[in-house]
């Protein structure tokens, strides 16, 4: 009898112990939210190369602009300023210069930090619906076969948990 009573006591400690655990367990996301993290997956990797192209044109004029400088500073040192030709093809440097620099806080500026900020908004939303899921490996696959995705602009709304 005492035996009984603490096989008893001993489950009733176990089954406490693990309720709580049972109860926090996350459930595996179904198929319409495996498609939605699928789409912002795939609009995660296309606004990455997005990205990366626009911060290479930006580098690209970033690295136009330095050498620019360079030459200025290069020719400045050694003109001589009472040659209306060297004034002339000084100025003409400066011109293409200022154009470069004018691009680089421009639109190709502006391009690569719009780029940069939709990217890291679609990734903030990916991770806050989609890390760390218990996504079941044989439902996605299922879910890939047919997946069609909204347009980028409109990319899986937000999943509920």
């Amino acid at each position: 009898m005492i035996g009984s009573a603490r096989v008893t006591a001993f489950a009733w400690v176990l089954a406490a112990a693990l309720a709580p655990l049972t109860g926090n367990a996350q459930v595996p996301p179904g198929p319409s939210e495996i498609a939605a993290c699928l789409c912002l997956q795939q609009a995660v990797s296309t606004l990455s190369a997005d990205m990366n192209a626009k911060k290479q044109a930006f580098d690209a004029v970033t690295y136009q602009l330095a050498d620019l400088d360079a030459q200025l500073a290069r020719n400045r040192s050694s003109m001589n300023v009472n040659n209306p030709d060297e004034v002339a093809r000084y100025k003409a440097l400066l011109e293409r210069r200022d154009a470069a620099y004018r691009q680089s806080i421009g639109p190709v500026h502006d391009d690569a930090d719009q780029a940069t900020a939709r990217y890291n908004a679609r990734v903030n939303e990916y991770n806050a619906h989609c890390a760390n899921q218990p996504f079941n490996s044989a439902m996605v696959q299922q879910v890939q076969v047919n997946l069609v995705c909204p347009p980028l602009q409109e990319v899986a709304p937000a999943v509920r948990r």
